[in-house]
């Protein structure tokens, strides 16, 4: 019990130090690692972290949650198509190659083309 106690209170340090970066820029100023939740501290962290606050994610959270996120939030955005590159090589250890993110389209690219085609039909 007083490990995971250690764990979460470490989890929150590492979201305020986040913060204090600017990595929850967009959020409220008085925002909380209980208000944003594990996903988004994850995903902010894996796209704008720098080395050391990904590796300390990866020890606070575990590889199989750390490449949930990954999997389900940056994989499949073109956008980061280096820096998915280099964490499927560096943190996921997998041998691929930057093909492997090529096609498809980012979540923001799919909804603005939704957008353009709801624009584009006759009322």
């Amino acid at each position: 019990m007083k490990q995971s106690q250690g764990i979460e209170q470490q989890k929150e340090q590492l979201f305020e130090k986040e913060k204090k970066k600017g990595l929850f820029w967009s959020y409220a100023p008085s925002i909380s690692y209980h208000t944003v939740g594990p996903e988004i501290v994850k995903e902010q962290v894996l796209k704008y972290g720098d080395f050391d606050d990904i590796s300390q994610a990866f020890v606070l959270y575990g590889t199989q949650s750390m490449y949930g996120t990954w999997e389900k939030t940056l994989k499949p955005d073109v956008r980061f198509k280096k820096l998915n590159l280099f964490l499927a090589r560096i943190f996921f250890d997998l041998d691929i190659e930057a093909d492997y993110f090529t096609g498809g389209m980012s979540e923001r690219e799919k909804k603005l083309r939704i957008l353009a085609e709801r624009n584009t039909q006759p009322s």
